[in-house]
């Protein structure tokens, strides 16, 4: 019986492995809402990231650069969302030659909106 615990016990170290850390990419508000469509949302946008191990990174906003940091494992960042639609939020990881390496994570800004552009008008001007 003893053995059979020790077996078992010993069997089980073999197969667990600690949780890796996770990369975590966040932006809040993440919707953004205008009043009709086609007209420029803005909003007061806070992202924050965390990752593992302390690297070069970039935020970009799709192909856009907003901010870089260097050896950090987190941090938060502000800026004036202005866009007519929905866009990517990407954490990059750089090389030591400032060039994007891999994607680390993403996140989305969803614009939306109260009232279609194609809504007809009830009334009429005489």
């Amino acid at each position: 019986m003893f053995f059979r615990c020790c077996l078992l016990l010993l069997a089980g170290s073999f197969f667990w492995q600690p949780a890796k850390a996770e990369v975590v990419l966040s932006a809040a508000p993440n919707n953004c809402v205008t009043l009709q469509q086609g007209r420029e949302c803005h909003a007061q946008i806070q992202a924050s990231w965390k990752i593992p191990q302390p690297a070069a990174v970039c935020l970009y906003l799709e192909e856009q650069q907003l901010q870089c940091w260097h050896n950090l494992t987190s941090a938060q960042w502000q800026w004036h969302f202005t866009d007519v639609q929905s866009r990517q939020l990407i954490l990059w990881q750089m090389t030591p030659s400032e060039q994007k390496h891999h994607v680390l994570a993403t996140t989305r800004i969803e614009v939306s909106w109260v009232q279609s552009a194609h809504k007809k008008r009830l009334w009429r001007r005489f």
